[in-house]
């Protein structure tokens, strides 16, 4: 029988003993279960108001355009009624739910909303002599865009509020390279999660802002010999959330660690061991008992190309119709800052090796290539490929310090996109002399066309090193979807707004 320290008050004894580690809690567990009961109830709560109000304004609407509602009611009772259900056979107020991705939940929400409407249409049109009007019709419509905007502005403030005031403390097993590396990455990733330590026997040096972390034993020796360090591990950090890594310990050591605890009493993530190709889109299957992950095919067919391409002409063609104003503000401001051209022309390798000149807001002085060679020594990218970068480059205009901080100086790749160089999302296109320097499997990048953004920016932009790029762009390339495209333009719009890794 397993024996820990208590983590109750007002007991004698040093430890407590017990069958099993779902008897285990701590006070950051209890005071997340506790949160998370109050928040799907809040949130219940909210559906049904908020719903009920859509409802009354959809109505209010139809009444005002004179649209001809069928006399039954019933249907709006449904509209109301039949959300929370629906929600909750989705997993909407499921704890795992406030920590997912607000990009995926808006799609779990969108989803509900739409079995809603047409469970509503149904009730109306089987149960009621009359049938579903048009205007009944309309006004589930209406009332779905509303439900949509109201439910999914609640769920983020809920989610924002909840994070902050109880964000998920994250222990690392493997304080190795990869857990390392995935520490730094919630530490910069926001404020839903933060590292509360690591669990290893055979940790690796820490560095930079996790050095202080504290490092925990997988082994503990006590009087009966040795034991599974990890519940001690989560007393004493507080941890509500363990994340598998790969650590210097055998793959065999760390199974037999959970087998013999039975389990551990908080959720598990494990980093899957080919991580650096594995996408967040990839389907976990089953092969006569075995799980499995499936990757989709890394060739795209001629469908997907055509519709990546309807994609790309429709925004790019909608924003630069929206953003004319700005793009004629932007330009005005760089004549009047500095002399020479307003856009900055420069050759770039796109799909298949192909070279094109890439539309950009100057926002350096005209003879800033020419200085380059003269700075080399003051690169902020030292030792991370052929990149060159300066945070605080001499050469910048004031107009081009403001315009990269808020990523303006991208927008006339628009033109690009149009033109067909350039993709919406895709990997970055480098300059020749960088494009060059990279070969074999890094090579399939140039697969798919260039994009104004991509799966780098998101990560991190300026701050992702060189290699990184590759991988991620590698990454992106043979697993490309349309949903992907449209999650990455989405999470690039939060990194603009907020100047995250921009220089």
């Amino acid at each position: 029988m397993l024996e820990i320290p208590s983590t109750r008050t007002g007991v004698d004894d040093a430890t407590t003993s017990y069958p099993r580690f779902g008897e285990f809690t701590t006070p950051e567990l209890r005071h997340q279960a506790s949160v998370r009961r109050r928040t799907s109830l809040g949130l219940l709560v909210a559906d049904m108001l908020l719903a009920m109000l859509c409802v009354g304004l959809a109505v209010q609407l139809a009444e005002f355009r004179q649209w001809f509602i069928s006399p039954q009611w019933g249907f709006t009772t449904t509209l109301v009624w039949a959300v929370p259900p629906v929600f909750a056979l989705l997993g909407l107020y499921r704890p795992k739910r406030f920590t997912i991705s607000p990009i995926d939940e808006a799609r779990t929400v969108a989803t509900g909303i739409a079995w809603v409407g047409i469970l509503t249409v149904g009730v109306d049109a089987f149960l009621f002599d009359t049938g579903a009007t048009r205007g009944d019709i309309r006004v589930v419509l209406i009332w779905g865009v509303l439900a949509f905007v109201a439910l999914l502005g609640v769920r983020s403030v809920t989610r924002r509020m909840a994070t902050r005031s109880n964000p998920e403390r994250v222990l690392i097993v493997g304080a190795g390279e990869i857990g390392q590396r995935i520490a730094q990455r919630v530490m910069v990733g926001g404020t839903d999660r933060r590292v509360v330590g690591f669990v290893d026997d055979e940790p690796l040096p820490l560095h930079g802002d996790i050095a202080a972390l504290p490092v925990f034993p997988k082994t503990v020796m006590d009087e009966g010999g040795p034991r599974l360090g990890l519940v001690d591990a989560i007393a004493a950090s507080g941890a509500t959330q363990m994340v598998l890594a790969f650590s210097r310990r055998t793959d065999e050591d760390v199974l037999e660690y959970i087998r013999d605890a039975g389990g551990v009493p908080i959720p598990i993530s494990i980093v899957p061991r080919y991580f650096e190709i594995t996408p967040p889109h990839a389907e976990v299957g089953d092969l006569h008992g075995m799980p499995i992950v499936t990757l989709s095919s890394a060739r795209l067919s001629v469908g997907a190309r055509a519709a990546k391409r309807a994609m790309d002409v429709t925004f790019a063609g909608i924003g630069l119709l929206l953003l004319s104003p700005v793009l004629l503000a932007v330009a005005l401001a760089i004549r009047i800052d500095s002399p020479g051209p307003v856009f900055f022309r420069q050759e770039r390798v796109g799909s298949r090796g192909r070279v094109f000149r890439i539309w950009k807001f100057r926002t350096m002085r005209p003879d800033a290539e020419a200085q380059r060679h003269s700075l080399a020594h003051l690169n902020d990218m030292e030792g991370s490929g052929p990149l060159f970068k300066m945070k605080n480059d001499p050469r910048v205009t004031r107009v081009g310090r403001f315009l990269r901080k808020t990523s303006l100086d991208e927008l006339p790749q628009l033109f690009n996109v149009v033109q067909g160089s350039m993709s919406l999302v895709g990997p970055r296109p480098f300059v020749t002399h960088e494009a060059i320097q990279i070969g074999g499997w890094g090579a399939r990048r140039l697969d798919l066309t260039p994009g104004i953004t991509g799966l780098w920016q998101v990560m991190g932009r300026n701050d992702v090193p060189f290699d990184e790029m590759v991988r991620l762009d590698y990454m992106y390339v043979t697993n490309w979807s349309v949903w992907w495209d449209m999650r990455l333009l989405l999470q690039t719009i939060p990194r603009v707004l907020t100047g995250s890794g921009a220089s």
